[in-house]
């Protein structure tokens, strides 16, 4: 039987995706860079679409609006955030994996590896790396290593919105209104190698995310 904190988490998971469909139906969408996704798909790898936590929500509508969430593959946390999250993940389509790097190291193990799998066979998949808990804008190695190991192009996105609520918190967590206007800004898709030292590969991903993200709300009109 499932539990009472279990049974509101799904509950959070499935109004979050209530309130992120209604954005979606309402927003409307200003393009910087098209051209480096169309590049990132070209040679047919999947596609790890990377941006700062404090950008995850407009991404998720993004996705909803412009993506198919069908092909998608995603790794969330493995504490009691990963209900609400995979709840509202299963509710857009995605597959979802909970990978609870403090408990079993086994069983999350596993858990990326059906990810890593998932990606070979062409799904695409999202990652913030400097989640789940900061700090800002410092990328985690989980991004290299699923870059690596797919052999995905990894997808640089910035995404901005005057029209939001934006977080008192480490990430600034970006939740826009209804009839939002988001600015998207893609950069350059990066390749990597398996032998890419993982230090110069987040080093790259950084230095682009924070392109993109300068980009995104330089359109908004921020900054």
């Amino acid at each position: 039987m499932t539990d009472l904190g279990t049974q509101w988490r799904q509950f959070e998971g499935k109004a979050l995706f209530a309130y992120q469909r209604l954005v979606t139906r309402t927003t409307r969408w200003t393009f910087t860079g098209k051209a480096n996704l169309t590049q990132a798909r070209a040679n047919g790898r999947p596609v790890l679409w990377t941006m700062w936590h404090g950008q995850v929500m407009p991404f998720l509508v993004y996705g909803d609006r412009f993506l198919d969430p069908n092909r998608f593959c995603i790794i969330t946390v493995g504490d009691d955030r990963g209900d609400t999250l995979a709840t509202l993940g299963d509710e857009m389509g995605a597959k979802m994996y909970k990978v609870d790097m403090q408990g079993n190291p086994v069983a999350a193990g596993r858990a990326v590896l059906r990810v890593i799998q998932a990606m070979k066979q062409g799904n695409d998949s999202m990652i913030a790396p400097d989640g789940p808990d900061g700090p800002a804008h410092e990328p985690k190695g989980g991004v290299a290593m699923l870059a690596k190991k797919s052999g995905a192009a990894v997808m640089p996105i910035g995404l901005w919105t005057r029209q939001a609520y934006q977080r008192k918190r480490w990430d600034g967590y970006l939740v826009p209104y209804p009839f939002a206007h988001i600015h998207v800004a893609y950069g350059p898709p990066i390749f990597a190698k398996r032998s890419a030292p993982t230090d110069e590969l987040l080093a790259q991903i950084s230095e682009a995310l924070h392109v993109v993200s300068a980009q995104a709300r330089q359109s908004a009109g921020v900054d």
